[in-house]
């Protein structure tokens, strides 16, 4: 997602996961990015997998509770 000032919140759980997978994507750093950076990244990426972690165990949840 190039340009962000367009992006609304969306209105489920599951469709905001979606975007910010969409907006922090798992990518290996750029060799030009400083540590600062690399760490900053890691970080909103380490945010989105655990949403994924627990929209995962809610899915398997639902799952085993049908």
């Amino acid at each position: 997602m190039d340009n962000l000032e367009d992006v609304v919140l969306p209105t489920t759980v599951d469709d905001l996961i979606k975007m910010l997978n969409k907006v922090y994507p798992e990518k290996s750093p750029e060799l030009s990015d400083d540590t600062k950076t690399i760490y900053f990244k890691a970080g909103q990426r380490d945010v989105v997998k655990f949403l994924n972690t627990l929209k995962e165990r809610k899915d398997e949840n639902v799952l085993r509770n049908k």
